[in-house]
């Protein structure tokens, strides 16, 4: 199956989309519950968000609201801080994670105490030292009743003696690891088995711990249970997968965009850490439904699990970095997106070389990115580039990647007629639009929508009405079939033709 890839083009002028009104996000802060003290709330924490968003403080119920003007559901935002004078934060990685904007589920922040967390650690050590200590007292007293016993040499004991020391001083850091994971426990996220395991740890009784842990089962017969159900789930999940994906193309194809979506985002949640599926999701938003913060939250979400499952120079990685570097153009980030659109280039040119049309397509994305900044110069420098690898590719090629050269080629035509609109070169431009509308076939109506619109404008800009109005006629009929007459192509079409 060939693999579809999101590609640049620009249009005349973007399209906009309302925001939404100022939204709430809720929030509460709460303490860490331990084994002697159950969870409290917090007041008096000020809790900062990146971005131009005044402080709040947390009130006598550990409450807080922070208002988001035009943050929709869903819509990522980032912590700066979050303070409290003797406390901190649980986990410490949440401030400056992408977090999910929600008008109805509360942020919850965990905080600890300082003087809390010191003396459950002190605690926690000092149970495991005493372990510890008992441990290596057995194993000495085994070593010198050996030597005693004439069952090891000199050598023989002098070298197990050394390891058993060795291994007592590389306990230590590794115990306080430990003790600052127990102490940071919440016993409110345990279930009482759970709890009691832990408590017993803690508390330096490792036989009752173990114990309990047996209680539950032989491990490693609960792990074979579990690997037998995982593989069942999953086979059962990508069978549900393909089924949403089924649906979803049914609802395309009867216009049905809000049911097409809703299965794209059931398939994608299915597997959060599938790229693809997020990948998907994320194009219909910025395709069909123009919510490009919703895009922008899947294209992340895609990247994060590229990286961490196929590497950061990844094709499914660069193809993240391409959609990411899109959707914040549409949302006028422009310099952030350039940012993006360079990584995006450096890894297709790894994959494919210099001289590939996908290198090429890129290399027009970030020309676009610079003509929506105003940069013309810029924009028609990587414009350059990218047309001269279109023109060194050779036509003794297969005829599927012919179709896909064709239809980059066409892009970069569009992109270039816009610089040459922006320069009142009308009649290049039209020249260009026109090549570009040869360069594709008709069943490629996404495009054609897009160039027919293009030249309607030109045209309409060399006072040729009549060839303007065919031209958005034509735009408009593939859009209303293909987007349906809510979408903002056919809307401003539609205003185009009155």
């Amino acid at each position: 199956m060939r693999k579809i890839y999101i590609f640049f083009a620009i249009l005349p002028a973007l399209l906009t989309c309302s925001l939404a009104p100022a939204q709430t996000q809720n929030g509460f802060v709460r303490t860490i519950a331990r084994p002697n003290q159950p969870a409290q709330h917090l007041q008096g924490v000020v809790v900062r968000l990146q971005g131009d968003y005044n402080p709040v403080m947390s009130d006598e119920q550990g409450t807080f609201q922070i208002v988001m003007p035009g943050k929709k559901n869903g819509t990522p935002y980032s912590l700066a801080g979050v303070n409290k004078g003797g406390y901190e934060l649980r986990e410490p990685e949440l401030v400056g994670r992408q977090l999910p904007f929600s008008s109805s589920v509360p942020l919850e922040i965990i905080m600890v105490s300082r003087r809390q967390i010191q003396a459950d650690k002190q605690r926690i050590e000092q149970a495991a030292r005493e372990n510890i200590e008992r441990y290596y007292e057995q194993q000495l007293n085994t070593l010198n009743e050996q030597l005693s016993q004439a069952k090891l040499t000199n050598r023989q004991y002098e070298q197990q003696l050394s390891n058993l020391e060795q291994q007592y001083n590389n306990f230590e850091p590794l115990i306080t690891q430990m003790a600052e994971r127990y102490a940071r426990t919440d016993y409110a996220a345990l279930s009482e088995a759970d709890s009691l395991i832990q408590q017993a740890i803690e508390q330096g009784d490792l036989q009752l711990a173990q114990q309990r842990i047996l209680a539950k089962g032989d491990p490693e017969q609960r792990e074979q249970k579990m690997q037998r159900i995982r593989r069942l789930a999953e086979a059962q999940r990508d069978e549900l997968a393909t089924d949403y994906y089924h649906l979803y193309s049914i609802h395309l194809s009867r216009f049905e965009n809000d049911s097409a979506l809703y299965y794209l985002l059931r398939r994608a949640n299915l597997d959060t850490t599938n790229a693809q599926w997020a990948l998907d999701a994320g194009n219909f938003y910025d395709k069909m439904e123009c919510r490009f913060d919703e895009a922008l939250l899947l294209y992340r979400r895609a990247l994060r699990y590229a990286v961490a499952n196929e590497g950061s120079q990844s094709l499914r990685a660069a193809q993240a970095h391409n959609n990411i570097a899109y959707a914040l153009t549409r949302l006028k980030q422009y310099d952030e997106a350039a940012y993006e659109q360079r990584i995006a280039i450096n890894i297709y040119t790894t994959i494919y070389g210099t001289t590939h049309e996908i290198t090429a397509a890129r290399l027009s994305n970030l020309g676009v990115i610079y003509y929506y900044k105003h940069n013309l110069d810029s924009a028609q420098y990587y414009f350059a580039q990218a047309e001269s690898i279109y023109s060194s590719i050779t036509t003794s090629i297969e005829e599927d990647r012919q179709k896909d050269i064709s239809k980059l080629h066409a892009q970069l035509l569009n992109n270039q007629a816009s610089i040459e609109r922006a320069n009142k070169q009308f009649d290049q431009a039209l020249e260009h639009l026109q090549k570009a509308l040869s360069l594709i076939e008709d069943d490629n109506d996404y495009d054609r929508v897009r160039y027919l619109r293009s030249c309607g404008i030109i045209y309409n800009l060399l006072d040729r009405q009549n060839d303007a109005h065919a031209c958005w006629q034509q735009a408009y009929d593939i859009a209303l079939r293909i987007y349906g007459a809510d979408h903002p192509t056919t809307q401003e079409l539609t205003k185009l033709l009155r």
